[in-house]
C-alpha cells in the first residue's frame, strides 16, 4: 500500500507546485517508487514532491532522457540527487553532474555529505589534496554516488575522459546530468565554449540517459538543446514559469537620483530584509555598493568577476550568512545561489534579454513569501548595452544580432505600461497567462487606468516612410533625429536639411512622446528599424537603419503594438500586406 503523503498545512506559493504523487498510473505502479520514497522520506528528509519531480525522476531511472524545465527554487536539484543513490533503476553507479557553478557545486557537495552521501568535486578550486582523494574515490571499488565537474574540466582533462571510459565500461555511469542547459544553446548569451562539446556525451556513452536543467529556455532554445545534446525523443517536463509571490515594476530611472531612489525604496520597503542589486557594469557594482554605505547607511558589498576567488568567496558567504544584507553585481552573481529569504531584487540597469531578466528576478523569494522586483528603465542603457554587444568580438555577427534583437524585445518590456508584465513575461516562455490571475502584483495591473485602443496602423507605416525618405538625403540619422523629425520638431537639425518637407514629416505629431517612443520600440523588437554604428573619428555613433525585409515578414506574419492611458498594450492581429493591418495600440487616456 503507497504511504500516505502529508497535505501541507499552510498555503505558500512553494505549496502551489506541490502535487499529489499518485495521480498519474505509470507513476502508481512504477517499480522504483518503494525506494524512491523511502530515500525522500529517509535521506531527504521530505514527505512530498513538487510538481514534475517524481515524473522526472521516474524517467531518469527508466534509463530515459529527460529535458526539465523548472523555475529558480522549483527543485531541479532533488531531480537528480534522488536517483543518485536509488540501486533499483535501469543504470546504477557514479551520477555525472556538469555544471558552470562553482559555488554552487561547493555548497551542493557539504549539503550531500552532511546527508550521508558520497560526493566528489573536480573543479579549479579544490586543493590538491581534495583532489587526489576524489581520483582515488572515482578509480576505487565503491564508487560516489554523483561527480560534480565543470564542463571546462571534462573537455580539457585527459584523465578525465580515460576514467569516464573505464568506468562506463564497468557498467558504472549511471546517467549524466547537465545543469543550467541553456548554456549550450547557441541563442543563449551565456555561452561556454566547452558547452559545445557536450554533444560527444550521446557518440562517447551511447547507452547512458542525460537529463538536461534549467530554468529558462523558451520554445527555440529547448529545441537547440535536444539537437545539440542528441536526445531527440526525450521526455520533456515543463513547468509554469509563473512565480505568483513576485512583484513586477518598472520606472524612468534618473541618472542623478538613481541610487538616492534605490535606498530610499529599500529604507520604505525592505528596510533589514535581503536583497541583490543587478549593475552594468564592474565599476558601477563597487560606485553604488560605497555609495549605499557611506551616503544612505545600508550594508552592501559589491560583487563582480574579476574579485579575485578568496574575495567572491568571502562576499558571497557574508551575504548568505547574513553579515550584510545587499550585494551590487553584475550577472556574474547569482547562477546556481540558494538563499531562499531574498526579498527583492533590483535592477539600476535593464536585463539584456526576458529569459535574463527571468532568472534574475527568479532569484528573490524562493521561500514562497512576497518579494519586489524593481528595475529602473532608461534608453541611455540601452544603447550602454548594445555598444558592449557590438564591441564584444568573442560574437559572431549572428549571435549578436540576436542579442540585439533580445534587447530590443527587453526594452520593449519595459516600455510598455499596458499589459500586464506576468502575461508578457509568460508569453516569452510559450506559456498563456490570464492578466486577471495575476492580482494586481505588477505595476501595470496596480495602476488603473482608463484605457483606449486606437489603430496606428498608419503612423507605424509612415515612421518606416519617413526614415526611408531621410536615408535617402543622409545616412547618418540618428534615433533622436529620426523621433523628432516624426512629432514634427522644427528645430534646426530636423530644418536644415530639409526633413520637413518630407510626407510624412510630423505624422506622429498627435501622439504622446512615451507612446512614439514605444511604437519605435515596437518597430525595433521586429527588426523593421535597426541600428548601426559608425566612425565619427574619435569615437562611434549609432545611426538608424530600415529592413524592408523584415518589415515584410512581420507585416503579413507578426502582431502589432498597442498603448494605453499612459501607455500601449499590443492586440494580436495578422495582417494580409501592409503595416497599416497590423497596429492596435491600447493606450492611457489623458
Amino acid at each position: 500500500m503507497a504511504p500516505a503523503v502529508e497535505k501541507p498545512t499552510h498555503r505558500s506559493v512553494s505549496d502551489s507546485n506541490i502535487v499529489p504523487i499518485y495521480d498519474r498510473e505509470p507513476i502508481k505502479n512504477s517499480p522504483y517508487l518503494p525506494e524512491i520514497m523511502e530515500k525522500l522520506n529517509t535521506i531527504f528528509g521530505m514527505r512530498q514532491f513538487r510538481k514534475n519531480q517524481l515524473e522526472v525522476i521516474t524517467a531518469t531511472l527508466d534509463g530515459r532522457d529527460v529535458l526539465v524545465l523548472m523555475p529558480t527554487g522549483g527543485g531541479k536539484s532533488l531531480c537528480y540527487q534522488l536517483p543518485a543513490i536509488c540501486q533499483t533503476g535501469k543504470t546504477r553507479g557514479v551520477t555525472v553532474v556538469i555544471s558552470p557553478l562553482l559555488a554552487l557545486m561547493r555548497d551542493q557537495e557539504q549539503s550531500l555529505l552532511s546527508k550521508g552521501i558520497d560526493v566528489v568535486n573536480f573543479s579549479s578550486d579544490q586543493s590538491d589534496e581534495a583532489n587526489s582523494d576524489s581520483w582515488a574515490k572515482l578509480n576505487g571499488r565503491n564508487k560516489p554516488s554523483i561527480m560534480y565537474v565543470t564542463p571546462e574540466k571534462l573537455e580539457s582533462s585527459s584523465k578525465m575522459k580515460n576514467t569516464l571510459q573505464r568506468v562506463y565500461e564497468q557498467g558504472q555511469l549511471a546517467r549524466f546530468v547537465i545543469d543550467e542547459a541553456h548554456v549550450i544553446s547557441s541563442w543563449g548569451r551565456n555561452f561556454r565554449t566547452a558547452y559545445k562539446n557536450l554533444d560527444s556525451l550521446r557518440r562517447h556513452y551511447p547507452t547512458v540517459p542525460i537529463m538536461a536543467l534549467t530554468a529558462t529556455a523558451n520554445s527555440k532554445t529547448r529545441r537547440d538543446i535536444i539537437d545539440r545534446l542528441g536526445i531527440q525523443g526525450c521526455e520533456v517536463l515543463l513547468q509554469s514559469f509563473n512565480r505568483p509571490n513576485l512583484h513586477y515594476s518598472v520606472r524612468p530611472k534618473s541618472g542623478k537620483t538613481i541610487v538616492c531612489d534605490i535606498a530610499t525604496y529599500i529604507k520604505s520597503r525592505h528596510s533589514g530584509e535581503t536583497g541583490i542589486i543587478y549593475c552594468l557594469s564592474r565599476d558601477k557594482c563597487e560606485e553604488v555598493a560605497k555609495e549605499l554605505r557611506d551616503k544612505y547607511n545600508l550594508r552592501a558589498r559589491h560583487f563582480h568577476a574579476k574579485m579575485n576567488s578568496d574575495d567572491k568567496q568571502r562576499t558571497q558567504k557574508g551575504w548568505q550568512d547574513g553579515d550584510f544584507e545587499i550585494i551590487v553585481a553584475t550577472i556574474a552573481f547569482g547562477m546556481g545561489i540558494d538563499k531562499h529569504d531574498v526579498r527583492f531584487v533590483i535592477h539600476h540597469t535593464l536585463s539584456r534579454s526576458l529569459d535574463s531578466y527571468a532568472q534574475e528576478t527568479g532569484r528573490a523569494g524562493r521561500d514562497g513569501l512576497p518579494s519586489d522586483c524593481l528595475l529602473f528603465y532608461s534608453s541611455q542603457d540601452v544603447n550602454a548595452i548594445m555598444s558592449q554587444i557590438r564591441n564584444d568580438k568573442d560574437l559572431t555577427p549572428d549571435v549578436a544580432q540576436l542579442q540585439i534583437d533580445e534587447l530590443w524585445q527587453m526594452s520593449y518590456f519595459c516600455q510598455n505600461d499596458v499589459d500586464c508584465r506576468r502575461k508578457e513575461l509568460m508569453a516569452f516562455f510559450d506559456q498563456v497567462f490570464d492578466p486577471r490571475d495575476c492580482h494586481k502584483s505588477c505595476n501595470n495591473c496596480v495602476e488603473v487606468k482608463e484605457l483606449k485602443q486606437e489603430n496606428l496602423t498608419r503612423q507605424a507605416s509612415d515612421a518606416v516612410r519617413l526614415l526611408q525618405m531621410m536615408l535617402r538625403r543622409d545616412t547618418h540619422i540618428s534615433h533622436t533625429l529620426c523621433v523628432a523629425a516624426f512629432r514634427g520638431s522644427k528645430s534646426s537639425d530636423v530644418t536644415k536639411k530639409g526633413f520637413d518637407g518630407l510626407s510624412p514629416f510630423g505624422a506622429g505629431k498627435d501622439l504622446p512622446a512615451k507612446l512614439v517612443q514605444r511604437l519605435f520600440a515596437h518597430l525595433y523588437s521586429r527588426r523593421a528599424f535597426s541600428q548601426e554604428p559608425q566612425s565619427n573619428g574619435m569615437w562611434n555613433s549609432n545611426y538608424m537603419q530600415v529592413s524592408m525585409k523584415h518589415i515584410r515578414r512581420w507585416v503579413c506574419h507578426e502582431p502589432a503594438v498597442a498603448r494605453r492611458k499612459s501607455g500601449c498594450l499590443l492586440k494580436r492581429q495578422r495582417g494580409s500586406g501592409d503595416v497599416s493591418r497590423c497596429q492596435y495600440f491600447r493606450f492611457v487616456v489623458g
